[in-house]
């Protein structure tokens, strides 16, 4: 019997001893581990949650709305063909615009001058090849086309002389020819003839919608705009008809000298 409760002493002991050591466990747990853990979630609860900066937010709705809208491209502004000039001796911009049919006031314009009285000799002044404003009729020979050659349907192709300038000065007289229509005019093989005879034949040059040249008396180099008859003297005079003839021998235009 005595056998019995030793053996039931010595495993209560034991329960005691092992409860007492769980419980030591538990504490030097809480003191070492509980802090960590605590830090944790209250690092977690403190952390906000993930958002995108405002500032790239919006640069990202700024490149959205940019490939969203059209790339437009500035219309250039279309190049007037021009004929340049040289003014010469004593020679006023009222002559030059009533030899071209232009008015003074917007030859100042296109030129950019200060004002109609700022040209001298040796200048260069711009000639827009299809006149803008039309001058008072009594200051401007009006060039006509000849029987059998009619303005004909929009878009035909025709040229009319539009004035002869410098008349009497081998050195500034020349012709001046302007043509309107669509497509490619061939020149080759056409004459410009005065009513003594003379007469002038064109190279190969094609005149384009809106293009223009002048037929210069006297000899030079020749260009796309310039031609050179290579006369040692004048050939026009006041009052003389100057006539324009195809390659077949069709009068296509005509001007009476002012």
């Amino acid at each position: 019997m005595k056998n019995l409760k030793r053996l039931f002493y010595y495993l209560l002991l034991n329960v005691f001893v092992s409860a007492c050591t769980v419980v030591a466990v538990l504490v030097m747990w809480e003191r070492t581990q509980g802090p960590l853990l605590r830090g944790v979630e209250l690092a977690n609860l403190a952390r906000p949650t993930a958002t995108l900066d405002e500032t790239a937010l919006q640069a990202a709705q700024a490149t959205r709305n940019a490939a969203a809208l059209p790339t437009s491209t500035p219309t250039p502004e279309p190049t007037q063909p021009v004929v340049i000039i040289t003014v010469q001796a004593n020679q006023t911009l009222g002559e030059i615009a009533q030899e071209y049919g232009l008015d003074v006031d917007f030859l100042v314009r296109f030129n950019q001058l200060p004002n109609r009285d700022q040209i001298s000799t040796g200048m260069q002044i711009f000639i827009p090849v299809t006149p803008a404003p039309t001058p008072t009729a009594s200051l401007t020979p009006t060039p006509r086309l000849v029987d059998g050659t009619p303005a004909g349907p929009a878009g035909e192709a025709r040229v009319v002389i539009s004035s002869i300038i410098g008349v009497g000065d081998i050195k500034s007289e020349r012709v001046f020819i302007t043509r309107s229509g669509q497509g490619v005019l061939s020149l080759a093989g056409w004459k410009l003839r005065d009513e003594d005879g003379n007469e002038f034949v064109f190279p190969q040059l094609d005149l384009f919608e809106g293009g223009a040249v002048n037929v210069w008396s006297t000899s030079g180099t020749t260009t796309v705009v310039d031609l050179y008859w290579g006369l040692a003297a004048s050939v026009w005079q006041p009052g003389e008809e100057a006539e324009l003839l195809d390659a077949q021998g069709n009068l296509r235009a005509s001007y009476t000298v002012p």
